[in-house]
């Protein structure tokens, strides 16, 4: 009975005490969850402006704070982890409540108007992991008391108004792997301790200050020579500040690293060889400095590289050859430096290359016909240096060019045809260079102005180039006046000779007629026929209307414009022999008829074809 008695009341006991921890912990759940109700009320009258009212409709109390609009909770005890309030236009101070948030793991309120200082409450939220305050109005100094949040892993503050120096203490934020501090004024030298790792820091990411656009952090002083030991950084901007000194050699440490900018701030002397250490490198940026020196020839090691901007400093001498065999190269940007020489007959076509950029240098060779094989590029600019010799035709393949600057060089020649079929060219520049001949008007150069032709050798073209007519005759080329003056005269002379020759032949035969007898004939005026007569007659010298071949040619059925058949016998230019076989061909027919002779209509003699004009025989032969 009494053992009855005694288990009775330690079950009532251990009843009371299960109702009293649950009522406790029930008590304790309402309380904090009234504590970030209380922040999350304290957060929203602070907002002063509110674009399309969400908060102001969804925050209410008549619904749990966790179904709020960019609110986020644990399930089990449902106390707010995230608050993501990112590009909604707000206006407003941070609220100090925000402390009170105390299982917070996310806060991003970026892309608004927040103004006022970062607020200290925030080094109470040790749970937080990811801060990201970036585009805002964000004023004062880091401050301190974020040191206590030891779980950090992310900071993004970039465009803020922020200033002061940057903490050493930064680095001692253990779990953090990623730093985004730039577009803001902070001063001074970047401090020794970011590149220091503190005990148990080593295995941990840390990149240091970045920046998104030009405006600058004004961090000043030399890159600490302890940057090689955070072999796990796999990012390193610092773009746009006040660095000087050298890029220490040190940085051969760096292993994993991806992404290098260094542009816009005063660094010196040469880049160092132990750049070519960073296997994994695929963005270098160094322009805007005062590097001198060469480019490093085994600037061929870094296999992934896409993206290299070395312009607007001092280097010297030749591009390395090596440059030339990053299949993975996207970008390339060399302008305003002092390089010279040639480019290298050994260029390896660089299928991927979009753009490249070699203007205001001193190189001085031809351009490049291998060129016309990068099939991805873009832009090309070759301005302001010592090129010369022809614009390639293989120029003309680029049929993804849009850009295109060749001026202020010594390139000579006419403008190639090829070019006209760029249908994705806008800018060209070919001015302040010894071009000559017409200019095209085909394709895009409908679109271009003069400012595109100015200053060259001898153009011709239309008048909106503001350059003389095309005269006629120009067309004639060279090779025309070369045959007025020499070669005519010669057939002229031989002609004479063979007439006298046939004369003393006729002679000593005593005036016997015979059936063979050949009869020397004054010369005949023959009708002129353009190669455009010739290729319509032949239709375009097609095989269908080949007649036969042989060693020195091929001979042709045609119809003339005025229907007339005709055999053209078209000389194979190519054949070793094959210019003085249709010299002596000309001479005899010229000047000699004869029954077994077919009769010569014309001629066409130019730089691009030699062609017989003769009698169409349409049984095959003049005894048929």
């Amino acid at each position: 009975m009494l053992v009855r008695r005694f288990y009775m009341v330690s079950l009532l006991a251990v009843l009371l005490v299960q109702l009293c921890m649950a009522s406790l912990s029930l008590a304790t759940n309402s309380s904090s969850n009234f504590t970030d109700l209380s922040a999350l009320l304290a957060f929203k009258s602070e907002i002063k402006h509110d674009p399309n009212n969400v908060l102001g409709s969804n925050w209410t109390k008549t619904e749990s704070f966790c179904n709020w609009v960019r609110v986020s909770c644990s399930r089990r005890r449902q106390r707010v982890t995230v608050l993501n309030l990112t590009d909604m236009g707000l206006q407003g101070a941070i609220s100090p409540y925000v402390g009170n948030l105390s299982f917070l793991v996310t806060l991003d309120l970026s892309n608004n108007s927040f103004h006022g200082h970062l607020i200290p409450e925030i080094g109470r939220l040790h749970r937080l992991k990811l801060l990201i305050l970036e585009v805002n109005l964000l004023e004062g100094v880091i401050p301190a008391s974020l040191y206590h949040c030891q779980t950090l892993h992310v900071i993004f503050l970039v465009h803020n108004i922020l200033r002061g120096v940057l903490p050493k203490w930064l680095s001692n934020l253990t779990s953090l792997h990623t730093l985004f501090l730039g577009q803001n004024n902070f001063t001074g030298t970047l401090p020794s301790t970011f590149v220091e790792p503190p005990t148990g820091f080593c295995g941990k990411s840390f990149k240091l200050p970045s920046r998104i656009s030009r405006r600058v952090m004004h961090i000043k002083g030399p890159i600490p020579k302890g940057i090689g030991s955070l072999r796990n950084l796999n990012m390193l901007i610092l773009g746009d500040n006040n660095l000087s000194g050298t890029i220490p050699s040190t940085i051969k440490g760096m292993k994993n690293l991806q992404k290098l900018y260094l542009d816009g701030n005063q660094l010196e002397q040469s880049i160092p060889i132990e750049i070519c250490f960073l296997a994994k490198l695929g963005e270098m940026t160094l322009q805007n400095n005062n590097l001198s020196g060469p480019i490093p020839s085994c600037i061929g090691n870094l296999i992934h590289l896409q993206i290299m901007s070395l312009s607007s400093n001092a280097l010297s001498t030749s591009i390395p050859s090596s440059l030339w065999s990053h299949a993975n190269l996207l970008f390339l940007d060399v302008s305003f430096n002092s390089l010279e020489g040639n480019l290298h007959a050994n260029m390896r076509a660089l299928k991927m290359l979009q753009s490249i950029d070699l203007s205001w240098n001193r190189i001085s060779s031809k351009i490049p016909a291998i060129l016309g094989d990068f099939q991805s590029l873009s832009a090309l600019n070759l301005s302001s240096n010592s090129f010369l010799g022809a614009i390639p035709e293989q120029l003309g393949d680029l049929i993804t060019l849009d850009y295109i600057d060749l001026s202020h060089n010594n390139i000579s020649g006419e403008i190639p045809k090829s070019l006209v079929v760029l249908s994705h060219l806008r800018y060209l520049n070919l001015s302040f260079n010894k071009l000559s001949r017409e200019i095209p008007t085909q394709g895009p150069f409908a679109n271009f102005t003069v400012a595109s032709f100015i200053e060259n050798e001898a153009l011709c073209g239309q008048p909106i180039f503001q350059v003389p007519p095309c005269k006629n005759q120009s067309n004639g080329k060279p090779k025309a006046k070369l045959l007025l003056k020499f070669i005519i005269p010669i057939f002229a002379f031989t002609s004479i000779l063979i007439v006298v020759i046939l004369i003393m032949m006729k002679h000593r035969k005593n005036n016997m007629k015979t059936q063979n007898t050949i009869d020397v004939v004054p010369a005949v005026e023959h009708r002129l026929i353009s190669y455009q007569e010739l290729r319509h007659a032949t239709n375009d010298f097609s095989e269908a209307n080949i007649l036969g071949v042989g060693s020195f040619g091929s001979v042709f059925k045609g119809i003339l414009f005025e229907g007339t058949l005709v055999a053209v016998k078209v000389l194979n230019i190519q054949l070793e022999g094959a210019f003085k076989s249709f010299d002596a061909e000309c001479k005899v027919l010229a000047r000699v008829r004869h029954r077994n002779l077919v009769k010569v209509i014309s001629s066409y003699s130019k730089l691009e074809l030699r062609a017989l004009i003769l009698q169409y025989m349409p049984n095959g032969s003049l005894e048929k």
